[in-house]
């Protein structure tokens, strides 16, 4: 943040010194205001958009997404209140000078932070060590996902024994952690033992104590812990993405997205639709059954772009690769996947309500049963619209394999659990960049 607010005012003074160059004005009032409402409008939309969020930002190319996205949202309603009010600004130019400006300065910045720290953090790689029965161990450490980190695995007869040992100090291995420089510590299990006393101790030793309770993270979004009259419970946080104002501000922004989406295409789709009645005829649209919301049908919308017999002896296949060298695809079916322009049509699925500009992808049934029986979460994918475009769209290949579909699955989740408009928005931004590019399709 720090590094933003300097990169933000070292931009608003370049500008205005930029514009007073060519216009022999310089009014040292107006930079300090607008410099002033122009730093915190974007430090402020930043934090709402998750970039003091290491979570949010998964590689340098979604800091620059977020970056630009930030600095856009921060400018738009300054325009307006300098053209409503022009007494606190200079000039309208100076802004759109330091937005341009704020993207070059605060993105380089960001860059260079976010590479010295992954230095420091691959240098320094968090300590942690799992104490649990040895036939609880390498599952319990496969369940953690604890690649980063330097992992001592501490085989006991029994956690409860091994959490008693500790507060006793009868435990060896206890004294080696803390000698090595452990962080944290994970027992398998939640104790009945009084493990109170063992937070005690941890606090006194400074080292993080936690619990590993068997089956929570497969089956809770996130956890909060109650105490009321002195009786503990574990309880569910309510998911974002199914809130009542969530659901309405995102069904507003899909109608608003998908009708913009349509006016700006149409031509595109036009063209797609008189490409393929001169390659292969009628029909032009493809229409396909997928599952949505509570797991209900619909009819999905796209151009065609396989052969009307594609799957006449194969039955469903799951599509994977390069889609120009999808032996299905007509010559015309290969470009249209390739440039996306096929997916176009689903803005009307938006407009109908079957589908939403963002969500996960949604599935033939065919390839859900398949999934529901693998992965437990699966289904959890449906407590909202399906999406045009998702946040596992957008990190992913668009035409992931099968073995990818478990990653798939947690982005998807991630989402309906992160949900927000901005995050929306975020995720709009970058497909339509990505689409333009051509780095996904």
């Amino acid at each position: 943040m720090v590094s933003d607010v300097a990169m933000l005012a070292i931009a608003s003074s370049a500008a205005a010194f930029c514009y007073s160059y060519f216009s022999d004005f310089l009014d040292y009032s107006g930079i300090v205001e607008s410099a002033f409402f122009w730093t915190v409008a974007t430090v402020w939309t930043f934090k709402l958009i998750g970039l003091y969020r290491i979570s949010y930002a998964l590689d340098d190319r979604d800091e620059w997404y977020h970056v630009i996205m930030g600095l856009a949202i921060g400018v738009a309603p300054l325009l307006i209140i300098f053209t409503l009010v022009p007494s606190i600004s200079t000039s309208r130019v100076v802004l759109l000078i330091s937005f341009v400006l704020s993207v070059v300065l605060v993105g380089i910045s960001r860059s260079i932070i976010h590479s010295a720290y992954r230095t420091k953090a691959g240098n320094h790689k968090r300590r942690l060590a799992l104490v649990a029965s040895s036939a609880d161990l390498l599952p319990l450490a496969s369940a953690m996902d604890v690649r980063a980190c330097d992992l001592r695995l501490i085989p006991v007869s029994g956690t409860e024994q091994a959490i008693t040992d500790v507060i006793a100090g009868r435990a060896s291995w206890y004294q080696e952690l803390l000698q090595e420089g452990c962080d944290e510590i994970v027992f398998a299990g939640m104790p009945t033992v009084p493990a109170g006393l063992l937070v005690e101790r941890a606090a006194r030793d400074r080292i993080a104590i936690g619990f590993a309770p068997s089956g929570l993270p497969s089956q809770l979004h996130g956890v909060d812990f109650h105490v009321s009259h002195r009786e503990p419970r574990l309880v569910a946080r309510r998911v974002p993405a199914c809130m009542p104002m969530n659901l309405l501000f995102k069904r507003l922004f899909d109608i608003t997205a998908a009708a913009i989406g349509l006016l700006l295409t149409w031509p595109a789709i036009l063209l797609g639709i008189l490409a393929i009645l001169i390659e292969s005829g009628r029909p032009v649209m493809f229409r396909q059954q997928r599952i949505g919301l509570d797991g209900k049908p619909f009819e999905i919308l796209k151009l065609r772009t396989m052969r009307l017999d594609a799957e006449a002896a194969s039955g469903p296949v799951w599509a994977v690769g390069d889609p120009t060298r999808d032996m299905r695809a007509t010559k015309v079916g290969a470009f249209l996947r390739k440039t996306s322009i096929d997916e176009l049509p689903q803005f009307i699925n938006v407009l109908l309500g079957d589908m939403s500009i963002v969500g996960p992808r949604p599935e033939r049934p065919v390839f859900v049963e398949r999934f529901r029986q693998e992965y437990p979460r699966y289904d959890e994918r449906h407590l909202v619209r399906p999406g045009v475009t998702g946040w596992a769209h957008v990190h992913m290949r668009r035409s992931p394999g099968l073995e990818q579909i478990g990653e798939r699955l947690e982005l998807d989740l991630f989402y309906i659990e992160n949900y927000s408009l901005l995050l929306d928005v975020f995720i709009t931004f970058k497909t339509g960049v990505e689409v333009l590019f051509q780095r996904w399709a």
